[in-house]
């Protein structure tokens, strides 16, 4: 007597080895997300690295007048391209140069009023800021480290 499987067991083993390769292929396409994400953010930690050389935070003593008008203090969107010009920076691949072009660099003081400052002892909060993706919208994304400043006074 011959045994074979039935068509309910053939339908229920397909059913069942479907629902693990849509759980499978989820996990890849996740996966890939997250790497994604990944290597933007370890391309901004180059950026901000790059921005931080090109444009170091000044000494108390160097900032005479008002930080939140500062230029050593606030710098304006700067794009990698013109963060690698700034550093003489030549020798790149010709794929890690066209990664870069969708990166901006930019700092800026927080507002913040007289009493609170003297509060503080003179503390300003530094927000320097990469971000990389389309121009402003949806596509956009950016990482922001903040850094506490003293100016003496």
């Amino acid at each position: 007597m011959k045994r074979g499987f039935t068509l309910l067991e053939v339908m229920i083993a397909t059913i069942i080895l479907s629902v693990g390769l849509v759980v499978l292929l989820t996990s890849f396409m996740n996966c890939q997300k997250v790497m994604g994400a990944s290597q933007d953010f370890e391309t901004a930690q180059y950026v901000l690295a790059l921005g931080e050389t090109a444009y170091p935070l000044p000494a108390p003593d160097q900032v005479t007048d008002d930080p939140f008008d500062n230029e050593l203090l606030n710098i304006e969107e700067v794009s990698a391209r013109e963060l690698l010009d700034e550093l003489d920076i030549r020798d790149m691949p010709r794929e890690r140069e066209q990664e870069l072009e969708k990166y901006t660099f930019r700092r800026e003081v927080d507002e913040v009023d007289d009493e609170e400052l003297e509060r503080s002892g003179y503390l300003y909060t530094v927000r320097t800021t990469v971000a990389w993706g389309g121009r402003r919208g949806a596509n956009r994304s950016e990482t922001t480290v903040l850094t506490l400043w003293r100016k003496k006074k």
